[in-house]
């Protein structure tokens, strides 16, 4: 163990856990094969962040690496995901009770971080669906959510399953939370499994290019990124809250 750090938050996207970054004081980093842990301490807790990178096999690798490399007493995953349940607006943020993908439950989060976290205003305790492919329109979310059961507050995202059972497997409680970027009856611009790479990780750059042939759908794709951004920050307040509880 090169360090040691209370709590792991992990995110796949840089996009998603810079806030919480952001609010880190007294850092430093760690070098990973998987990218840079950015060490510190927010409201006194110390601890490590991680973007991981998106996909399953990535957030899989990525969370191995960092638990192999940090000694962690808790991991939190927090990050955007897809509305399956039509009670869930944009910005709602759920945290998960329960964590499926498509062979059923994985290890299920530790119940007293739930319950925190659940205490909040603004946090449904809810199940979260970790998904090989995103649901890029009403259509696929509609059948998901069929797949999975009426279950209120539900969402879909492509890591959190991953990273349930890494904890599990280092015995590692964790928690997940989840902030709906795109409602159970909204289409994204653009179909973005088109630009997954073998390992399930996003081709930026495919996108990029993409969007430049067809500049129609930047108006979409920038408010997409704006909802990203909206998502994380509201989510970087969280853990702040629930950390400090």
């Amino acid at each position: 163990m090169m360090g040691r750090a209370r709590v792991g938050i992990v995110a796949a996207l840089p996009e998603e856990i810079r806030p919480v970054q952001r609010r880190l004081q007294k850092t430093s980093q760690v070098g990973l094969r998987s990218g840079k842990a950015l060490l510190g301490t927010l409201r006194d807790v110390p601890m490590v962040t991680l973007a991981t990178g998106d996909g399953s096999e990535r957030a899989r690798g990525g969370l191995t690496e960092l638990l192999s490399t940090v000694d962690l007493e808790v991991v939190v995953a927090i990050g955007i995901a897809g509305g399956l349940s039509a009670d869930l607006k944009v910005g709602d943020v759920v945290v998960a009770h329960r964590v499926t993908n498509g062979t059923g439950e994985v290890p299920p989060p530790d119940s007293r971080l739930v319950a925190k976290a659940a205490d909040l205003p603004d946090v449904t305790a809810g199940s979260i669906h970790s998904h090989s492919e995103i649901a890029i329109d009403p259509v696929a979310k509609h059948r998901l959510w069929d797949q999975t059961g009426s279950r209120r507050a539900q969402v879909v995202d492509l890591e959190t399953a991953s990273y349930a059972r890494v904890a599990a497997a280092q015995q590692v409680p964790y928690m997940a939370l989840r902030a709906v970027s795109d409602s159970s009856d909204e289409a994204l611009p653009l179909d973005f499994n088109r630009f997954r790479k073998p390992d399930g990780s996003s081709d930026r750059g495919g996108v990029t290019r993409y969007a430049l042939r067809h500049p129609s759908i930047l108006p979409e794709l920038l408010q997409l990124r704006e909802r990203l951004r909206h998502c994380a920050d509201h989510l970087a307040s969280l853990v702040e809250e629930i950390l400090g509880r």
